[in-house]
């Protein structure tokens, strides 16, 4: 009897961890070597043994929300359509404590009249905070759409002194 064969992406282990940050439970995911999501939704595990770049990623978290860390220094799978790609390193180059529009990151990867795209790129963001899509904002300076809820895009914003607290 021929034994089924296994493709070890589909089968990869799945690691999770928990930060227990100021705007509720963050859920990590790791394949053991890349961060692969992060969620404001619980994750569930299905390998026990934690890896180091899980233990990395929380601790990192910790320190972002204790005012300790503006920037991230992960490695994190990146899944999705090329143009999804170009947006997420666009964002990715947004420094803690600044913001950009839709249209600019539209207008700086070559596409002017792509700003709606770049929302839905932004929403499609496997790793949020990580790859930081809650400093892209409407043109407007309004807060629109962040796969956490808007007001976790807030709190971060504020977090980060982009948003006076009084204003909310």
């Amino acid at each position: 009897m021929a034994r089924a064969r296994r493709e070890p992406e589909l089968f990869a282990p799945l690691h999770v961890a928990v930060v227990d940050g100021p705007m509720g439970k963050v859920w990590i995911e790791s394949d053991g070597a890349l961060i692969t999501r992060v969620s404001f939704e619980t994750l569930h595990v299905r390998q026990a043994r934690t890896p180091k770049v899980l233990n990395d990623a929380q601790k990192q978290l910790e320190a972002y929300f204790k005012g300790r860390r503006k920037h991230f220094e992960l490695p994190i799978q990146r899944q999705g359509t090329r143009f999804q790609k170009l947006v997420w390193d666009a964002i990715e180059g947004i420094r803690f404590g600044d913001t950009r529009s839709y249209q600019e990151i539209a207008d700086r990867i070559g596409g002017r009249s792509m700003a709606r795209t770049v929302g839905n790129a932004c929403g499609s963001n496997p790793t949020p905070i990580i790859v930081p899509c809650h400093r892209v904002i409407g043109s407007s300076g309004l807060l629109t759409g962040y796969v956490g809820g808007i007001w976790r895009k807030r709190w971060l914003l504020q977090h980060e002194g982009v948003l006076s607290k009084e204003l909310f």
